[in-house]
């Protein structure tokens, strides 16, 4: 088929001209280090890079909320911990006023001793987190979970409901135990349930009282409130636990993610330059050849 001199000249100019506009896109990606320079450059591309973006996002907004919930949970073990420690030293002065060598004076030493343990727990017990909302009401965040009546007992004042946070990953963690279930609950005869704050009212009154039979009844009580306590312990460690592998998901998403997203549009710079080369050695022969070509044509034109 014979091509006119007009007709090369038209495809000449097209392919020089196409890989003009290839080696300036090549240079512009090669110099803000993106493939798609602008939005329209590979929608489908942008689309991804969007997407992707979007998950990495949501995963960070999670690890900082996680570190939020962790630092909770450590308080929350700090409080069980000395919540703890000061019923065990009540246990030891049950298991000494029991035995019946101390005098009614000693045992009143120890009774102040114990009305000290009990205000600092129930202090412990009305704890605030960095938003200023009781720990242990329960979903009733603003209302004081252990308040004092009239006759010295403590009233539990929030809900049985445990707070939750979700995720943005749609996992609901749990934020912190209900009061009630940090108060405990022990069967006495007869059926009757009481908390901890009930053991240790009547604990101190028998204190006072000389009261054997009930000192000896408290200190079985203590031990209970103590193994409760330790309880909350161990599934506050179990939370923490749980955090810890929630963080270690969502860092290893916020990995792979950003590899993805890398491959979407960051530039291979080697492959990049090597195109920009062979375009550009490409374009030198279109051009030398064209050049070639126009001058025989003008020649033969003018013969």
């Amino acid at each position: 088929m014979k091509i006119s001199t007009s007709q090369y000249f038209t495809t000449m100019n097209k392919l020089m001209a196409d890989t003009q506009s290839k080696i300036a896109q090549t240079q512009s990606q090669l110099s803000v280090g993106k493939k798609n320079v602008t939005p329209s450059t590979d929608v489908k591309a942008t689309t991804s890079s969007l997407k992707f973006s979007e998950v990495i996002s949501g995963q960070q907004d999670d690890i900082q909320t996680l570190k939020n919930v962790a630092a909770g949970y450590k308080e929350e073990e700090s409080v069980l911990a000395s919540m703890t420690d000061m019923v065990i030293r009540m246990q030891d002065i049950s298991i000494a006023a029991a035995n019946g060598s101390y005098s009614a004076s000693d045992l009143n030493v120890f009774a102040i001793e114990t009305e000290g343990y009990m205000e600092d727990i129930r202090g412990l017990a009305n704890s605030r987190d960095s938003n200023g909302h009781f720990v242990f009401a329960g979903t009733m965040a603003t209302t004081m979970p252990f308040t004092k009546a009239a006759d010295g007992t403590v009233v539990y004042k929030g809900n049985q409901t445990e707070p939750s946070l979700e995720l943005d990953t749609g996992y609901k963690l749990p934020l912190s135990i209900s009061g009630k279930k940090l108060a405990g609950t022990i069967e006495r005869a007869g059926g009757v349930k009481v908390d901890m704050f009930k053991v240790m009212f009547d604990f101190n009154a028998a204190l006072k009282t000389d009261n054997k039979a009930a000192i000896s009844a408290a200190m079985d009580e203590l031990r209970v409130v103590q193994e409760n306590l330790s309880s909350n312990l161990v599934d506050n460690g179990l939370r923490q636990n749980l955090v810890t592998q929630r963080r270690d998901i969502a860092e290893d998403k916020i990995v792979i993610y950003k590899g993805l997203l890398s491959d979407a549009q960051d530039v291979d710079y080697a492959s990049s330059i090597a195109q920009l080369s062979a375009d550009m050695l490409a374009l030198e022969a279109a051009q030398s050849t064209f050049a070639k070509v126009s001058q025989l044509s003008l020649f033969s034109y003018l013969r």
